[in-house]
This record gives structure tokens, sequence and C-alpha cells, in this order.
């Protein structure tokens, strides 16, 4: 999906990040959703509290700090500073930091959550047509420092992405319109940050 000038053979991936010292699991899950959503969505701090409240947003940090945004060769970097509403003004991007545990684009459609220097979520968006998106999701360990270990952690990694994944699918499918666009009706807010750079890039 793009240009066809823009074709080239490289396909990206994060070689810094994960080697073969790395096991992983798979999953695969169809969206009915453009390609542009389904990324915007994984760059989206502002969610976390409300639609993953019982997963990895849980603990009400509501207030959404920033979010810092730094662009990389290819792609960029975020991550939340979300904190609990004590009625407190956000803080703006530039007061804010990019975190230990934090999000990491490669265009055209590689995304990674990088949770710690031992555990990492990678995901392919691959487009289907202009409604329709499979997403590709490995969840990469080396926790357990051998391969065994790893491969276990690996597999119930597996199911802890599948319920996460599925609470922004609901979301997602409901979105219109389907595809993204630099120019929309949307409005967005500070804390869409990742968004707008996504967009203008």
């Amino acid at each position: 999906m793009g240009e066809p000038s823009m074709i080239n053979d490289h396909i990206p991936f994060f070689e810094e990040d994960v080697d073969d010292s790395w096991v992983y699991s798979e999953i695969e899950d169809h969206w009915n959703s453009h390609y542009s959503r389904c990324i915007e969505n994984q760059l989206d701090v502002v969610h976390l509290p409300f639609i993953h409240h019982n997963t990895i947003g849980r603990g009400n940090k509501t207030v959404v700090n920033g979010p810092k945004v730094e662009l990389i060769e290819g792609g960029l970097i975020t991550s939340a500073n979300n904190d609990v509403d004590e009625g407190q003004t956000p803080k703006s991007s530039d007061e804010c930091v990019i975190k230990s545990t934090y999000l990491k684009f490669l265009f055209p459609n590689l995304w990674m959550n990088h949770i710690s220097d031992k555990m990492k979520i990678i995901i392919y968006f691959a487009p289907v047509d202009d409604e329709n998106t499979i997403l590709y999701i490995r969840f990469y360990s080396r926790a357990a420092g051998n391969k065994a270990g790893d491969a276990c952690i690996a597999f119930f990694g597996r199911f802890g992405n599948r319920i996460i994944e599925r609470q922004d699918k609901r979301i997602l499918s409901t979105q219109k319109p389907k595809a993204s666009s630099y120019r929309s009706q949307e409005n967005l807010l500070a804390g869409d940050l990742p968004t707008i750079q996504y967009r203008r890039l």
C-alpha cells in the first residue's frame, strides 16, 4: 500500500533490538480497519487507562503528560508519561522523557513495544485492502536466560497479547473513516502527538 515509486527490496526490522539470543512466539489476527488506524492505535498513549483499564493501563493514570516523541531514522519513538489525576496541569512534551519502556515505529508498518531489555513485543501490520489488516504479533523473551525457559515465557506471552489486542480491536473496528489522513475532521489533542507525527511523516 503506497506509492509504486517508493518500492524497494529493503524489509525493515529491529536489527539492533532483537537477535538470535531472543525466543519468540507469534499470533496473528484480522482487524476490520485500515492499517494506518492500527498503527495509530499502537502509538496512542491516551487510551491506555481507558481501553486497557484492567490490563496494561491499570493504575488510573488518566493525566496524559506530553508525550515525548523523538524522530529516528525511518520512524519515531515515544513513551507514555501518564500520571494519576490529582488536579495537576499536564506536563508538556518538552517536560517529558523517553522512558525505559517505550514504543518504536519504523515505516511503513513495523512497531515495537520495548517493555524491558528482556521482553519486547513486535507487530507487523499487513494491509489487506482499504478496510482490513492482518496483525502479526510476536512476543520476544530472553528473561529466563535459557532457550527452554524463554520459550515457556514467550508461549504464555501470546495469551496476554491476545487479550490486550482484542481490547483495541473492539474500538478500532468502529472508527470512521477506516483510513486516517493528515487533514481530517478529527479533533486531535496534545496527547495525540505520536499520531500527529506519524501522519506528518
